[in-house]
């Protein structure tokens, strides 16, 4: 049976790293003032929203799931979209690597180039949105389905996930302008001497595209890993 990595593999997320590195914002904050953080990110009517969700979680019923839903299908889901979307990125800066309807810009180090590139990982985040928010949907219903703690989970991670999606969106949308100005840095490398200038840029594009991809599944990787330990008690 496919196991999924822990998420030791996943708890240092590289993409801020990255962008600090590239020339987008800096790092975020200590990760031991985390929990103080999260709470600046909630408004009065967020708050309030979690707050209900809090008082009902005992109150919900509990309808288990047939036995043609097997939660471990979650699981292998999971990891489907995830080589699927790592295989989305790698053919779209691969030439003849597979069909794809993303690919990277021609002359992307001409003059106007960065708005190419910019379009280019607008289109990839597009696409990473959708198929993160489908398999972390049916994730959601795998756990409703399987026990009532379980349940009780998901319906906490759909109301938290609710709250946050604003900040996140934003987030991912500062990224898109950190590559205009990688561009431009690039082109006047190339117009410098360095041969090896679009080719460094695709390597850090690569590298921002499949760090973005780790941090849009993180969620989705916490409830799987959550009913992996349900499943290791309570093998099906």
């Amino acid at each position: 049976m496919s196991r999924v990595p822990s998420s030791t593999a996943f708890s240092q997320s590289r993409l801020g790293s990255l962008l600090a590195s590239l020339g987008g914002p800096a790092k975020g904050p200590d990760p031991r003032h985390f929990g103080q953080r999260l709470g600046t990110l909630f408004d009065l009517s967020q708050s309030v929203a979690l707050a209900d969700t809090l008082a009902t979680l005992q109150r919900q019923p509990f309808e288990a799931a047939d036995a043609d839903d097997a939660p471990s299908r979650a699981r292998e889901d999971f990891l489907r979209v995830r080589a699927a979307m790592i295989a989305t990125v790698m053919r779209s800066l691969v030439p003849d690597s597979g069909p794809t309807r993303i690919r990277w810009p021609d002359a992307v180090l001409e003059e106007g180039g960065g708005d190419a590139l910019r379009r280019f990982y607008l289109a990839h985040q597009r696409e990473m949105e959708m198929r993160a928010i489908g398999v972390h949907e049916r994730c959601r219903d795998a756990l409703r389905g399987c026990t009532p703690e379980l349940a009780r989970l998901a319906l906490l991670d759909e109301a938290l996930m609710g709250s946050l999606l604003g900040h996140s969106r934003k987030f991912f949308a500062s990224i898109p302008g950190v590559l205009v100005r990688m561009q431009a840095a690039a082109r006047e490398a190339l117009l410098q001497g360095a041969a090896d200038a679009e080719q460094q840029l695709k390597s850090d594009v690569q590298a921002l595209l499949l760090a973005e991809v780790s941090d849009r599944l993180l969620p989705v990787l916490g409830l799987v890993e959550a009913l992996d330990e349900h499943l290791e008690r309570n093998p099906l």
